[in-house]
């Protein structure tokens, strides 16, 4: 908060005679005692004056998306997301048209989980309209309002909602959000491949994602999105496995690929539109050659590491002891 950029990016904006804020994961974290990547704000004031006042104060501004309020300051190097109050008029499901506000709780209310809908202002004030730092702090992942009527409004954030369970649930889903997931599966199917690939991979990138994918499969929404997953308990194995080879940190392609059978890597790179590189790599994860098993011995290992390269030894050793149904420890040593 008292960042050189940080300071400079809110004296351009106004504030304080202006109600600048930090809005969204900054504040979360700030919060919970998370790092903090990327700093957001709103504010009251149109898109239009936004970029007048980043100009006028000498930084670049970035029209990421003027229709729905978003600006990006360029401060000393450092992007800024700007974001002007809004609530939403109609929603499809997949997109909301919206009309800027000079309302903070308005505002709030379009948010999707209570801990994301707080905001701060510099001078240390924290304001909460929906019970967000009790269940940041809790762990408890929970819509603002009806959570029926929010996964309607987008159904992306059903997605969203695991996502987040993943990376800061401590707290139980409630039954009623659990419900609301299972009756919007079918809206899965109008979100777009990047939206689900993206999603995927952020929540296959938390520390522990196996309970998050498991409730999905309970609820019908890894079906939905990746139908290929017949093998999510293997997942938690695997995140067991990772820690025994400290020096080949886990990565969401590797996660992937324990989930689902080797013959059906090009099927789920493609209908995900993964990126060439994230595709080679799934395809070289579930390749049928070379074999390796738990049952592979030492000499043939050190063959292969001198063959193949330690990465991706390690990789397919990962995975065959995960798919396999001891879960003992892969490494010794």
């Amino acid at each position: 908060m008292a960042a050189p950029a940080v300071l400079r990016l809110f004296a351009a904006l106004g504030a304080p005679e202006i109600d600048v804020r930090f809005v969204g994961g900054c504040v979360r974290n700030a919060v919970i005692g998370a790092a903090v990547c990327e700093i957001d704000v709103a504010t009251p004031d149109p898109p239009e004056k936004v970029v007048e006042r980043l100009g006028a104060a000498g930084l670049k501004a970035v029209p990421t998306g003027l229709d729905h309020g978003t600006v990006t300051g360029i401060v000393d190097g450092t992007p800024f997301e700007v974001t002007t109050l809004r609530r939403d008029t109609a929603c499809d499901g997949r997109y909301a048209d919206v009309e800027f506000t000079a309302d903070w709780q308005e505002d709030s209310r379009r948010r999707d989980f209570t801990m994301n809908a707080m905001s701060l202002r510099p001078d240390g004030t924290l304001f909460d309209y929906h019970g967000g730092i009790e269940d940041a702090k809790a762990g408890r992942i929970r819509f603002v309002g009806d959570p029926t009527d929010r996964i309607r409004e987008d159904y992306l954030r059903i997605l969203r909602l695991f996502r987040f369970f993943a990376w800061y649930g401590r707290a139980s889903l409630d039954e009623s959000t659990l419900a609301a997931c299972r009756g919007g599966v079918s809206g899965l199917r109008s979100l777009s491949a990047e939206r689900v690939q993206q999603e995927i991979a952020k929540l296959l990138d938390a520390s522990q994602p196996a309970p998050a994918i498991m409730l999905m499969e309970a609820c019908g929404v890894l079906q939905a999105v990746l139908p290929e997953a017949t093998n999510p308990s293997a997942l938690e194995v695997l995140v067991g496995l990772e820690s025994e080879a400290p020096s080949f940190p886990p990565d969401w392609v590797r996660r992937l690929a324990v989930l689902i059978p080797s013959d059906s890597a090009g099927d789920v790179a493609q209908r995900l539109k993964l990126s060439n590189a994230a595709r080679a790599r799934l395809g070289l994860l579930t390749a049928t050659e070379p074999v390796i098993s738990r049952d592979s011995s030492e000499t043939e290992l050190w063959r292969l590491f001198y063959k193949l390269g330690a990465e991706r030894v390690v990789d397919r050793t990962l995975l065959a002891w995960a798919r396999s149904s001891s879960g003992q420890r892969v490494l010794d040593g």
